[in-house]
């Protein structure tokens, strides 16, 4: 019994004990910030086709290539020549035709040709043409260069000359046609004169007067004697049906010439006689044909190697 109400106070002390106590500190929440997801991404290659660009593609079909004919010339591209007809030179593929500025010539068994071609003063360009039996063309250009050593060529005229004008200095060189209407004979004197009176005289001396009257021998003698010292005199004569006095002209033109070395004929009247196509209505002024023929004769004249002309 004893040890019973030992035990009571015991528990009644304890009790005692936990009521005095301070009162327990509430709970705390602590909040904790989430950790940082860290997203891994991965990176997966899209491989994206390129743009596909369509073009159309039309084919065609080439016509072969034709190869150039093999031209080689006499003069060569840039020679220099000093004689008015040029003895043109070339060779090209025997199976081709063959122009020459613009006109067929004949080619041989060895493809070889030759043209005479009359030349200006300075540049001449001559263009080869070849066509083969389909019709491709090749073409080759050459350019030579005529430049007369006879120094500068002098001429005087009347209205026939004059006409001419244009084609005589495409031959003789600029400037050198001194030609006028109504001239007569026997100014050639005082022309003469006048142009030996230059500071450089000139080496050739044209005359071409007879056709507005009679030529007469002692006119003709009074030229040459002032024109003793001129390496060439060059007369022509006349073409004028019309008038009495041709014949005469003509005659006394012809037998001057054999009186003097230094004195050569161009043969006007003889080539164009009966030729009305060359002259206009009066049958003595000539027309474009006529011009080119007569500057032609008359440059024929100036250098003895010159082929004759084409009737």
């Amino acid at each position: 019994m004893k040890r019973l109400m030992i035990l009571l106070a015991l528990v009644s002390l304890i009790a005692a004990a936990c009521s005095s106590a301070p009162a327990a500190e509430p709970a705390t929440t602590e909040t904790f910030a989430p950790m940082e997801s860290t997203t891994t991404t991965t990176a997966v290659e899209t491989t994206v086709a390129p743009e596909t660009s369509t073009s159309s593609t039309t084919s065609t079909t080439q016509a072969p290539v034709v190869e150039p004919p093999v031209v080689k010339t006499i003069p060569a591209d840039g020679d220099v020549v000093d004689t008015y007809m040029v003895e043109f030179v070339g060779t090209a593929d025997t199976a081709v035709e063959v122009l020459v500025n613009g006109e067929p010539v004949d080619v041989d068994a060895q493809g070889t040709f030759i043209v005479m071609l009359p030349s200006d003063i300075g540049e001449n360009e001559v263009t080869v043409e070849a066509i083969d039996e389909d019709g491709n063309t090749t073409a080759v250009s050459t350019t030579y260069i005529f430049a007369p050593e006879d120094g500068w060529i002098a001429a005087v005229g009347d209205s026939v000359m004059l006409g001419s004008k244009e084609e005589l200095e495409k031959r003789i060189g600029p400037g050198t046609v001194d030609a006028t209407v109504s001239r007569q004979f026997f100014d050639a004197p005082r022309l003469v004169r006048d142009l030996l009176a230059r500071p450089v005289p000139p080496q050739v001396i044209i005359i071409a007067l007879g056709t507005n009257g009679a030529v007469q021998a002692r006119h003709f003698d009074e030229v040459m004697e002032i024109a003793a010292d001129v390496p060439l005199m060059v007369f022509v004569n006349v073409h004028v049906p019309t008038r009495s006095w041709e014949a005469t002209s003509n005659r006394e033109i012809a037998a001057g010439v054999e009186r003097y070395d230094n004195a050569v004929l161009v043969e006007w009247f003889t080539p164009t006689e009966g030729r009305s196509d060359l002259f206009a209505a009066d049958n003595f002024h000539p027309t474009q044909a006529g011009r080119v023929i007569y500057a032609e004769l008359v440059a024929e004249a100036i250098y003895p190697n010159w082929e004759p002309l084409d009737s």
